[in-house]
């Protein structure tokens, strides 16, 4: 029986299922791109992949340095950790591994040290509640949290995912913009985080800010069939808990992400419009 939760693997395989369907709903909710101020959301305001090929990390080094200097001096000064985030995110990036053939992108040791210094700063920053934050940064450091996400064309584990980061740093997006979009796409990752509270609370706020009601109700079954997927994997999940496992161990939890996005031919998502 396919849907047999009495072993691990096929807890897994449940669990995949699950979290690979709410995922397409994202998407397809997303995609209408509704209420946004930028074509496509998240997805133009990520600005990933866009670097020259043979670039190198090196060509950070002034801007870091000059940076982490003001902060040796001035710990709390938000413009250095701002640019220390932004520039080590950069470096980082410079270091990924692409497959020539592919041109996929692969998390390496270098980047992940690059971002993890990156998110440091970011954090140090947010925590100092910032009046602003800059936006463009904000959504690179969502890629830092969640490499494997499909915008970000990045192969790396499901282990590196940090979804508690992403949720922060996409609410003081939404905080900020004030933008129907910007909630929606909070509203996935609380689902994605199998927190649906959250999620419901944050789809709230994105219909309170829908500009008519055709729109309000577009939004609504697209939020309403995010939901319930998500309930549907948080339910599978416990029932594959209680049920427990027979012996098979353990397998590694594959990407949830993984294959999607492949007609961009970039490792990421197709182009996304109004």
């Amino acid at each position: 029986m396919l849907f047999d939760l009495k072993t691990g693997k096929r807890r897994r395989v449940i669990q995949v299922v699950f979290g690979f369907l709410a995922f397409i709903f994202f998407i397809s909710f997303v995609g209408f791109g509704i209420g946004s101020d930028v074509s496509g959301g998240i997805f133009d305001a990520l600005g990933v992949g866009g670097n020259d090929s043979g670039s190198a990390s090196s060509q950070y080094e002034l801007q870091i340095d000059e940076a982490e200097e003001k902060l040796a001096s001035d710990p709390g000064n938000q413009k250095a950790l701002t640019d220390v985030a932004r520039y080590r995110y950069l470096s980082g990036q410079d270091q990924l591994s692409f497959d020539e053939e592919t041109g996929v992108a692969s998390l390496t040791e270098e980047t992940r040290a690059e971002w993890n210094l990156a998110l440091d700063a970011w954090e140090q920053l947010t925590r100092g509640k910032p009046g602003k934050i800059d936006e463009q940064v904000a959504t690179q450091m969502i890629c830092a949290y969640l490499p494997p996400y499909p915008v970000c064309g990045v192969e790396a584990p499901v282990e590196t995912v940090n979804f508690k980061g992403a949720i922060e740093t996409q609410t003081l997006l939404a905080e900020q913009s004030d933008d129907v979009t910007a909630y929606g796409q909070l509203a996935a990752f609380y689902y994605f985080d199998n927190d649906v509270k959250g999620g419901k609370r944050a789809a709230e706020e994105a219909l309170s800010r829908a500009e008519s009601e055709k729109q309000r109700k577009r939004l609504s079954k697209q939020l309403e069939k995010l939901e319930k997927q998500a309930r549907d994997y948080i339910t599978a999940q416990d029932v594959a808990s209680e049920a427990g496992g027979e012996g098979e161990g353990e397998p590694q939890l594959p990407n949830p992400f993984g294959g999607l996005g492949t007609d961009s031919g970039a490792g990421g998502l197709p182009p996304v419009g109004p």
